[in-house]
């Protein structure tokens, strides 16, 4: 049976003298998407899209066919605990192609939703809410993921669009506009993704996920959804409570049943993630026990409440001690630190931030010491924007 909507849409076509053919396959698209979620938008084609989001088709069509530029410009950082590569790259889209990726973000992907193991990329995401499952543990194992959003490729994206009911071709051309090529990787797509039918769409190289982008992180937790459903089973299988922040993933247990059977069960884990195509940081995998120091996303859970480590709290007394000391203050702590003091301002209030959020009385009382810093005048639209 056809909604309200559906049947005015139908009837509207039929007045138009839409091919009745194209008119139930357009009507049938649309009850597809719907069905999945009403709040996502029915886009039926790419023409279609370009008419919602008023981004010229010409634009689409060639950025779909990989015709034109790659239309991101990188940035290239360097990484704290290197994988197989030293460096992260940052992607930033074009201006159109930013605001083609914020228009699916605004009216598809927010009313998506993650595995309820997953703490990151959605209205609900806090790192605190990650940690305190974890809290009281005696196990805890945490493995990080190299390079998280380039793992997912274009057909995995694509899977995630048919998925919330757009057709084949479209979830296709739509996983086109938010990947970029892996030209210098050499990794050529599935078959199923050639498209041989439309030889403007061939393209020798599958793309994957550009860290960057807005809509990467949420698509990133939607293509992971299969692997949160497996590893969330094994834990709960073997007894361990299970969650994922992003690329950083936690399985932890109140027993003490030993490092051999966390060991057996490390190697579990290893051998679905492997099987996914995703790849465990081993520097940055740490299996920690009884009397050893247990942290889960910066934060402690040794104990029933998470904590801020002690380092956490040192710095922010080391950064309160320069600012009201008399002998310093912002401006020579700036200079110190080569930066200026609206950034010093607006870093040691955003640390402080993180405190109230973990330790509401301790960041609390961080924050009363802060007020009664001599800043200099800032830059007006700084204090605007200042969230707090």
């Amino acid at each position: 049976m056809l909604t309200p909507g559906l049947q005015r849409y139908r009837s509207e076509g039929r007045r138009r003298g839409v091919d009745p053919a194209v008119l139930a396959n357009a009507v049938e698209a649309v009850r597809r998407i719907r069905a999945v979620d009403a709040r996502l938008a029915p886009i039926l084609t790419l023409r279609h899209l370009s008419q919602a989001t008023g981004i010229p088709y010409g634009f689409l069509r060639r950025s779909v066919g990989r015709k034109t530029t790659l239309g991101y410009r990188f940035i290239y950082l360097k990484k704290r605990v290197p994988g197989r590569r030293s460096v992260r790259q940052i992607c930033i889209p074009s201006k159109s192609l930013m605001e083609l990726q914020q228009w699916l973000v605004a009216h598809i992907l927010r009313f998506t939703q993650a595995h309820p193991a997953s703490f990151a990329f959605h209205p609900d995401s806090s790192p605190v809410r990650a940690a305190e499952e974890h809290c009281g543990c005696q196990w805890l194992l945490k493995i990080d993921l190299e390079d998280f959003f380039h793992t997912v490729s274009e057909g995995q994206v694509a899977e995630v669009f048919t998925r919330l009911g757009y057709q084949r071709l479209l979830a296709f051309e739509l996983a086109r506009l938010v990947t970029i090529p892996v030209e210098r990787l050499q990794m050529p797509p599935h078959p199923a993704l050639r498209w041989v039918k439309i030889p403007y769409y061939q393209y020798p190289y599958e793309g994957f996920l550009p860290q960057g982008a807005p809509t990467s992180p949420m698509l990133s937790n939607l293509a992971m959804f299969d692997t949160d459903v497996k590893l969330a089973a094994l834990a709960e299988a073997h007894g361990l409570t299970y969650t994922r922040y992003a690329d950083d993933l936690a399985f932890s247990c109140y027993d003490d049943r030993g490092a051999a059977a966390m060991q057996a069960f490390k190697r579990l884990v290893f051998a679905e993630l492997n099987a996914a195509g995703y790849r465990p940081n081993l520097r940055k995998t740490a299996l920690r026990g009884p009397g050893a120091r247990r942290v889960v996303l910066g934060l402690l859970v040794d104990t029933e409440r998470v904590r801020l480590p002690k380092e956490v709290k040192d710095n922010l007394r080391l950064h309160l001690y320069y600012l009201t000391s008399p002998n310093h203050g912002p401006v020579a702590h700036a200079k110190a630190r080569k930066t200026s003091t609206s950034s010093l301002y607006h870093h040691v209030r955003g640390l402080i931030s993180w405190a109230e959020s973990v330790e509401p009385v301790y960041g609390a009382s961080v924050l009363q010491a802060f007020k009664t810093v001599e800043w200099p005048p800032l830059q007006p639209r700084f204090i605007q924007a200042e969230p707090w």
